[in-house]
């Protein structure tokens, strides 16, 4: 453990800020700390992304369905939903707009007339490919921002805190 590291440990989550001076979090970033900032984050990264989107006309909850779609073709939208940690409605409503807009198509499932599954369509494919293309690129700049070790260490600690947070609602 680095001497920064070390000093966070000890400091604690209301004592550790930004840099490691004996700031508290709240004070340094915001009123709450972590999970404040981790919002805003998000809200904050959804708009930027949604910006790289505007072109292609999809939001970026319709960018993460499509992908998903074109990656795993043939999922129903209750498995579409829990892979992206939304709720099966919701993803029902995104996989709606989707096939409105000739992205991908329900078909009857031969074995269940209760499920869908999902399909994408050329054009969803087409719309899909460029997404992800845009989505490297976003990455790229994600990770020259932060540094390899930032980089790596935000999305280990991210890892930790989700597997943290859904066993804790699977209780």
């Amino acid at each position: 453990m680095g001497d920064q590291d070390q000093s966070l440990s000890r400091l604690g989550p209301r004592r550790a800020g930004a840099g490691g001076d004996g700031r508290s979090a709240a004070a340094a970033t915001t009123p709450e700390g972590l999970g404040f900032l981790l919002g805003i984050v998000q809200r904050a990264r959804r708009r930027a992304w949604e910006a790289v989107l505007a072109d292609l006309r999809l939001t970026a909850p319709q960018a993460a369905l499509l992908r998903l779609v074109v990656a795993q073709p043939g999922r129903g939208v209750r498995q579409l939903a829990r892979a992206l940690g939304t709720d099966p409605m919701n993803a029902k409503r995104i996989a709606e707009t989707l096939s409105v807009a000739g992205l991908c198509e329900g078909a009857q499932d031969p074995h269940d007339a209760r499920r869908r599954p999902l399909y994408p369509t050329a054009r969803g494919r087409a719309i899909a490919d460029e997404v992800e293309s845009r989505a490297e690129r976003e990455e790229e700049r994600l990770f020259a921002a932060l540094g390899a070790r930032q980089y790596r260490a935000l999305i280990d600690g991210l890892t930790v805190l989700l597997t943290d947070t859904r066993s804790k609602v699977a209780e």
